[in-house]
């Protein structure tokens, strides 16, 4: 695997940084300039996304299987929570959606059924053939030599696609040629900020080095689409937190597995088999409980991951 040196920070551009040790070796650097963190160097994408990049299949750490049952319903519920946060940023119903980066399909799935006309960007081969046997539209490129025209579409998106990009302000200016005048354009990266990196440290799931190149807070992100000349309308921080999942899975998104919140919930859920797994599944009590927590968090800004859209000129 060859490994390239991240000279600049990707948000701004500049050279002077604070390098700390996030844990376990894990050293990190945040921007003198405009206190963004990013690593020191990344593998180099040509061995990063591969065949089966999507299906668990690359070379050590890199990507994840996505394909699993309970995983895909998972998918599903967060990627129709997200057009829906796009339709409140924007004010737009069934409209034109470019999704880049766009996987196996879930968000386009839940902007077809939602109305919109949706059309996907994804270079890694298997996770474009899955979605279009989905019955999708996926072209296999990068957005720049997609053939797609320029100022064409109401929303550009991208899923956990900004964190990979080792110039973060030229991708956001890239999505912002093809949104038309007055578009939009929308992202979502983990969340520097949240609780789950606080108290995780080095075992947060957000960290994943030689892969994702920068950690943005609310706050670095705004500036980062600011500088690239687009306006922030709606920025939040949410956990996605809601069936198929377990209490257990709950309890880890909000990294309180233990102590009185538990106890507090136990009694808030019944023993079921999903799937044919035996867990523990919050009632609707104790969903409304977990979704409080999770509301609370999202005020704060301390959310498992960022969710922003930005207004294009």
């Amino acid at each position: 695997m060859r490994v390239l040196e991240l000279p600049a920070c990707p948000a701004c551009g500049a050279s002077t940084f604070c390098t700390f040790d996030l844990g376990a070796g894990n050293l990190l650097r945040r921007c003198r300039s405009c206190e963004t963190v990013s690593a020191h160097d990344y593998a180099d994408p040509a061995d990063v996304y591969v065949d089966g990049y999507m299906f668990g299949q690359a070379e050590g750490t890199f990507g994840l299987d996505v394909r699993h049952p309970l995983f895909q319903r998972y998918l599903m519920r967060v990627a129709d929570r997200r057009v829906a946060m796009i339709e409140q940023a924007t004010g737009i119903r069934e409209g034109s959606l470019v999704d880049v980066g766009s996987g196996t399909g879930e968000v386009l799935l839940a902007a077809r059924e939602r109305g919109w006309r949706a059309h996907g960007i994804e270079p890694e081969r298997t996770a474009a053939e899955m979605a279009r046997g989905r019955g999708l539209e996926v072209t296999g490129a990068v957005l720049e030599q997609s053939g797609l025209p320029e100022r064409s579409f109401d929303v550009v998106s991208a899923f956990h696609v900004l964190e990979h990009m080792p110039d973060s302000r030229d991708f956001v200016r890239t999505m912002g040629r093809w949104a038309r005048p007055g578009g939009f354009v929308a992202f979502e990266v983990p969340n520097w900020r949240s609780v789950q990196r606080r108290r995780l440290r080095e075992r947060w799931p957000g960290l994943r080095p030689r892969e994702h190149l920068v950690h943005f807070t609310p706050e670095t992100l705004g500036r980062t689409l600011l500088a690239a000349g687009v306006e922030p309308v709606l920025t939040r921080t949410p956990d996605y937190l809601g069936s198929p999942q377990n209490l257990e899975h709950a309890l880890d998104d909000l990294v309180r597995p233990h102590g009185r919140f538990r106890r507090l919930l136990e009694p808030l859920s019944r023993v079921r088999v999903l799937d044919g797994q035996e867990a523990r599944y919050p009632t609707r009590a104790g969903w409304a409980v977990l979704h409080a927590t999770e509301a609370l968090y999202d005020r704060a800004g301390v959310g498992a991951v960022v969710f922003c859209v930005g207004a294009v000129p």
